[in-house]
């Protein structure tokens, strides 16, 4: 019957689905010395983990602290940026429409001003994407080895 639960645990530990005192009910079966000659394969390996659970060391490791990696995507500060610039352009719009007098006739309408100023904030998220995109030609850089490395396999 022994035999039977040992032939079941070692089905159970190849799979890695037994339990901390089911590995401890294995590793005292073969510390027993008393090992049925079809686990004789086990034994060795289950010397090993005795052994390895008892080595020590005296050395500490060195650890380097860690540089902090900005958790941005590279484009991510484009939107960022826009977003800024959107709210930026809502709040002067909002300030121009107070100190704006209809009474005014040969100054441009509300809507032209709104025009304008729209116009003005597309063109500088624009010139913003348009720099982020100069930055990819790198990414085409890496890239090529790549490619090649592939090519040639």
């Amino acid at each position: 019957m022994e035999l039977d639960r040992i032939d079941i645990l070692l089905k159970k530990y190849d799979a890695a689905e037994t339990s901390l005192a089911e590995e401890q009910e294995l590793q005292e079966y073969f510390d027993s010395g008393q090992v049925a000659q079809q686990h004789k394969a086990y034994q060795l390996m289950f010397s090993f983990s005795a052994f390895s659970r008892k080595e020590t060391t005296d050395v500490t490791p060195q650890l380097k602290p860690e540089k902090r990696k900005s958790r941005l995507k590279p484009q991510s500060w484009m939107y960022a940026a826009a977003m800024i610039a959107l709210i930026f352009s809502i709040f002067f719009f909002k300030n121009q429409d107070s100190t704006l007098n209809s009474e005014n006739l040969g100054q441009l309408t509300e809507e032209e001003m709104a025009y304008q100023q729209t116009k003005q904030t597309l063109q500088m998220i624009s010139k913003l994407m348009n720099e982020g995109k100069e930055d990819l030609k790198y990414l085409k850089e890496f890239s090529n080895p790549t490619e090649k490395i592939i090519n040639n396999k």
